[in-house]
């Protein structure tokens, strides 16, 4: 026997060391807020970025959606995730929630997928609430996990339509740099295997072609009508093709086109016609039938579920009577798992290989299972779906994918969808529908998951008297002292991330208290400049953060020389030292400052204990101590057998009161960390190390076990370390904290790279569990009893000297540029880069992150490279250096022609070409006082791309426009297309309230039908009419040649009609002709408004034209439809072309004079 096991003294006699009063609680949070709304309804509630709602809208908003998950039946105390971003739209979500008795799980968008799967899986979601930029994440978590049945996204009119980003695999610049570029077919369409890494041999790739050709040989007749989306290089165009009739071959990456074209023409398929065109862009094609519709190997790069699903209607639109569709080489997402871990495997086997480059990440492929085909099938009526497995020898994919064939079967009956999904005619609906009753204290609220010792994440279950406990400490502990009112509420905000548990804080007990409610987006929450310009405009009086957060807040005072703008700070989530404090209360402006050091576990609904100090007191304890319990809460210290120590002696911290939660959800385990005494009470053992302070107040030791806490996040370095033993190239790996960093020592198998296992890591973790540093034993050191000895693991050399894949810079970083260039390149690798000489792909970049790192430098630097320049100029010199080119050497894209003249200035939007040298003739046809500006297309230089829609077009050069009126009246004129550009830039500008004079149309068109129809011609057909009288080729002439001579066809002949300057290639006609498609396209998608309250002119020439044929039987081209009786139609001599050059131009520039000087009313036809 120990003298430890003796009981001395009855401690069933002593009194808790510490305990607080604690006054009764009068219902839930969500009552109090209730109150709150029927007492103040117009008061605000919430206020984010982007605007505000009172207190009665908060509630009406969580009534629709309380009332969706009451029609859905989930029943008391379901799961339900809440992915939103940072808006008022997800406090109306959780309180929804709690409103249907239900609990709400936080789910954080910036974590990986694969760890939101896990923690939806391990919650059992039944529902998934979601904004629309998260519910492309939403629709791939609901086909991950089986229990999850509706979808919910609160600001979608169609919840089914597409909502992914397009990303990476869907750039055009991507795949038209590899069909560029690659030596081979194969390479040309980045065929390699996963496992190797090496190209796909060109025999296996043909067989691949006929394996697809040979199942559809019973669709295929001499006569059927075929439609091949993403065709790439053409492996199952040559296999296909000669079975079929009329053979379209479409492909993002006109390069691919190019490509697809020559092998078609090399084997002699003259019934073979090819077009650029994205598989989203399959209207354009509106009108025209066929029998089989292809995706062969297409789908893995989709960026999503309703991107698909989408592309599937669209596609049988074209079907026609008995068609089918085939889907080839869909990656199975009920095989993905499998597919993982084999290449783990494979890779573990290979170790040390030099030839072998097994791809460890699939994240950004698209894995679809059989189910989802035939839900979709069941949803539409009149398919079948019908899979089969993937047999070609040498084709290593074959074993995780299947091929798959939508028949059309009028037989097949309708079904309901296997999940289902609601929008805000759903939430309108739901707003007036019955709801259950309100819920009781002892009923779950939330659940929130956080880091688990085996790896994977466990979720705290916290019920609604915790949360009406906390909310009535936090009045008394933080609010109170702020003195506020019932009519002078406090303004407080939101910094922790939603799916920290820190949130729960910050949020709820803010508007259970009858507060305003501020929520800074993730770039003002990380900014310090940003937040202290926030807290300042928003007269913010408390802040809650990790003192980590603080000091970088602190640093941004000390160097702008201003102070704390707030009354009261919180710190918790980590330790608060006193050279903390003593830096605080050092500046005399922070005399007035009250700061509070905070604690509270997530089990304990964040809040426990807190110690309050002011600039005379804050010396009397140091280091500063945890404080006292909160009002409702218990805290005991313990020894290891459980019973309380006396003041003075350190022990375990263990809370008891109505903070604590119910458990972890469904872990059997749970029993080591809750207890239940004799009298029923709940106790939560943390696992913190503490001692009790004469006068109550407790002081925080340290931790007992493998726990620690990084910038506030709780971490288990068990967690971290399976994550790093899941990695094929390591055999052992030890997780540690060092001076606030995590730090992995790792035994590495032949073949570690720290590159790749980084980002197998940040597909796995959240970015706060991914180490600082990784370094390299040859042995994990043990004790004699066989634990691992860390006083002996090697410490890290000095921040900056230690490098993934090399020992010492080759060229330190010389300047800003490269500073910046490397720091960017480090982020998006997940690596440290400090060496000027650094290569990209070395350290483990590949084509997916080069369009992340392209994106990333041009949001930095305002220069957009293209890819092929990454490829060439890999390293953070070459990089740092081409960006300093690119900038010097970038041109401005609103060109002014006359900036003199007394007269409202005039800007000119480019036509569907992009140029804008259409517009100098009437520039000067409008005399010196005239002034005029002209708005060029990006797209049209190499380092450019062109923005997708009229709105972003506009959005991009109104700054610029703005600048040049100088708030003078603007007119916005536009021929062609660019009317459509006028048209949305006068919208914008009249919304904004800025000056706006008239708008001038030249020839343009309210309708896509005109472009629509130019679009779903044939290419031969399409560019004949394209640039129809300019005297280049008819439709006969660019149809028997190939499409490599089409191009240069153009750029011959081009040079005089076009405007085309000496020295244009291939790749610049490329680039123009990228821009006319981009250009009619977004003139398809974009809806032109009404402004009945502005005044425009439409100009249209008497002679029609095949390039612009107008509308029939509407003189108004549509344009009376949009601004009503506010248009004045003027016509004149000339067609689409010539009005805008000698002689016709000075005649219209006449017209434009007159119209602006005070010529006919509006609605005349001069």
């Amino acid at each position: 026997m120990k003298i430890g096991d003796l009981l001395l003294d009855d401690i069933a006699q002593k009194p808790r060391l510490a305990e607080a009063a604690a006054p009764a609680v009068d219902g839930t949070v969500l009552d109090a807020i209730l109150r709150r709304a029927a007492a103040h309804p117009d008061r605000m509630a919430v206020q984010d970025e982007d605007g505000a709602v009172s207190y009665a809208g908060l509630v009406a908003e969580a009534r629709a959606i309380a009332g969706v998950i009451a029609a859905a039946g989930l029943g008391d105390e379901a799961r339900v995730g809440v992915m939103t971003g940072r808006s008022r739209q997800y406090i109306a979500a959780v309180l929804g929630v709690m409103m249907a008795r239900a609990a709400f799980v936080p789910l954080d968008p910036a974590m990986p997928l694969p760890r939101r799967q896990m923690i939806a899986r391990a919650a059992g979601l039944a529902m998934i609430i979601a904004d629309r930029d998260r519910m492309g994440d939403a629709r791939r978590l609901a086909w991950s996990c089986p229990d999850i049945a509706h979808l919910v996204c609160p600001d979608l009119d169609d919840p089914d339509s597409p909502t992914e980003a397009h990303g990476a695999r869907m750039s055009a610049e991507l795949w038209d740099h590899l069909a560029g570029s690659a030596a081979d077919d194969v390479a040309a369409a980045g065929w390699r295997s996963p496992f190797t890494g090496q190209p796909i041999a060109e025999a296996v790739m043909a067989e691949f072609g006929q394996a697809a050709a040979g199942k559809l040989s019973g669709l295929v007749t001499p006569a059927s009508r075929v439609l091949e989306i993403g065709c790439a290089s053409g492996f199952t165009l040559r296999a296909l093709a000669p079975l079929a009739g009329p053979y379209l071959a479409t492909d993002i990456s006109r390069r691919a086109v190019e490509r697809a074209g020559g092998v078609a023409r090399r084997l002699g398929l003259d019934r073979v016609d090819l077009k650029p065109m994205a598989a989203h862009d399959l209207d354009l094609l509106a009108g025209r039938s066929f029998d089989l519709i292809v995706l062969n190997s297409v789908i893995e790069s989709f960026p999503g579920f309703g991107y698909l699903a989408d592309v599937l209607t669209r596609a049988a639109g074209l079907l026609a009577p008995g068609g089918a569709i085939f889907l080839g080489n869909i990656r199975d997402l009920d095989r993905r798992d499998a597919f993982l871990d084999d290449l783990v495997g494979f890779a573990r086997s290979h170790a040390g290989d030099p030839e072998i480059g097994t791809r460890l990440d699939a994240a950004d492929d698209l894995f679809v299972p059989r189910r989802f085909f035939e839900d979709w099938a069941a949803r539409h009526g009149g398919f079948r779906a019908e899979a089969s497995a993937l047999d070609v020898p040498g084709f290593d994919l074959a074993p995780y994918v299947y091929d798959l064939v939508l028949r059309r079967d009028e037989a097949a009956p309708a079904h309901p969808p296997r999940h289902s999904h609601h929008g805000r005619a759903a939430l309108a609906k739901a707003a007036s529908g019955p709801l259950p009753a309100a819920p009781t204290p002892d009923m779950l609220a939330y659940v929130v998951f956080t880091s688990g010792t085996t790896g994977t994440p466990k979720g705290a279950m916290i019920e609604h008297a915790s949360l009406a406990n906390l909310a009535m400490a936090t009045a008394q502990v933080f609010y109170a002292p702020l003195h506020p009112s019932d009519t002078r509420p406090l303004d407080l905000c939101c910094i922790a991330p939603f799916a920290f548990d820190a949130s729960i804080i910050q949020t709820l007990p803010v508007l259970a208290n009858g507060h305003r409610l501020h929520l800074p987006d993730d770039d003002t929450r990380r900014d310090p400049a940003l937040l202290d310009a926030f807290l300042r405009a928003r007269n913010i009086a408390m802040i809650d953060l990790t003192p980590s957060q603080f000091t970088l807040l602190l640093d941004h005072w000390k160097t702008s020389g201003t102070h704390a703008p707030v009354l009261q700070v919180v710190l918790g989530g980590e330790p608060v030292t006193t050279a903390l404090v003593e830096r605080i209360y050092a500046d005399p402006a922070h005399a007035g400052l009250r700061l509070i050091n905070a604690y509270g576990p997530t089990e304990c609904c964040v809040g426990a204990a807190a110690h309050a100090m002011t600039a005379h007191g804050w010396r009397e304890i140091l280091p500063p101590p945890i404080g006292r319990p909160f009002p409702g809460v218990v805290i005991e210290i313990r020894d290891a057998a459980g019973r309380p120590v006396p003041p003075g002696v350190a022990g375990e911290i263990v809370i008891g009161g109505r903070g604590v939660g119910r458990g972890y959800l469904g872990a059997a385990g749970a029993a080591t960390r809750f207890e239940t005494d004799a009298a029923g009470r709940r106790w939560y053992r943390t696992g913190d190390m503490g001692r009790s302070l004469a006068g109550g107040a407790i002081a925080f030791i340290g931790r007992e076990d493998g726990q620690v806490k990084i910038r506030g996040n709780r971490i288990e370095l068990g967690e971290v370390e399976s994550a790093l033993l899941a990695h094929p190239f390591i055999r052992a790996a030890v997780a540690t904290l060092a001076d606030g960093a995590l730090l992995a020592h790792i035994v590495p198998r032949p073949g570690f790279d720290e590159a790749r296992c980084r980002a197998d890591l940040e597909a796995r973790l959240p970015a706060v569990m991914i180490p600082s540093r990784i370094l390299v034993i040859d042995e994990i050191p043990l004790t004699v009893n066989g634990k691992v000895d860390t006083a002996r693991l090697p410490r890290p050399a000095p921040a900056g000297t230690n490098r993934p894949t090399a020992a010492a810079p080759l060229r330190p970083l010389a300047d800003e540029t490269e500073r910046r260039v490397a720091r960017i390149m480090g982020e998006v690798l997940e690596v440290a880069v400090d060496d000027a000489a650094a290569d990209f792909f070395r350290l483990g970049g590949h084509s997916v992150l080069a369009v992340q790192l392209v994106d990333r430098l041009r949001r930095a630097f305002g220069v957009k490279l293209p890819l092929s320049d990454l490829f060439a100029h890999a390293t953070v010199e070459g990089l740092a250096r081409r960006l300093a080119r690119q900038a010097r050497t970038r041109r401005d894209r609103l060109v002014v022609v006359n900036a003199a003249g007394h007269l409202p200035p005039i800007v000119c939007f480019h036509p569907v070409g992009g140029n804008v040298l259409c517009y100098q003739a009437l520039a000067a046809g409008l005399g010196p006082d005239q002034p005029v500006a002209m708005v060029e297309a990006a797209g049209l230089e190499a380092d450019d791309t062109p923005e997708p829609s009229v709105e972003d077009m506009v959005a991009a050069t109104l700054d610029d426009i703005t600048r040049f009126a100088a708030g003078r009246p603007l007119h916005l004129a536009g021929w062609s297309f660019g009317g459509l550009l006028a048209t949305e830039a006068a919208r914008r500008l009249d919304q904004a309230g800025s000056p706006t004079g008239r708008v001038l149309l030249f020839d343009a068109v309210a309708s896509p039908d005109p472009i629509r129809d130019m679009l779903a011609k044939d290419d031969a057909d399409y560019l004949a009419t394209l640039f129809a009288g300019m005297g280049i080729a008819d439709a006969a002439t660019f149809r028997a040649l190939d499409p490599e001579g089409r191009l240069d066809l153009l750029i011959d002949r081009g040079k005089t009609a076009l405007g085309l300057p000496d020295g244009v290639d291939r790749d610049a006609m490329r680039r123009l002709l990228a821009v006319f498609q981009n250009n009619a396209v977004a003139a398809i998608r974009y809806r032109v408004p009404r402004l009945d309250r502005l005044s425009a002119l439409l100009v249209r020439p008497k002679t029609a034209s095949a390039q612009a044929p107008g509308l029939p039987g509407d003189p108004w081209n549509g344009w009376r439809d949009r601004f009503g009786a506010g248009v004045t139609l003027a016509w004149m001599d000339g067609d689409h072309a010539s009005m805008m050059m000698p002689p016709h131009v000075e005649v219209l520039a006449g017209v434009v004079r007159t119209y602006l000087g005070g010529a006919p009313e509006a609605g005349s036809a001069a």
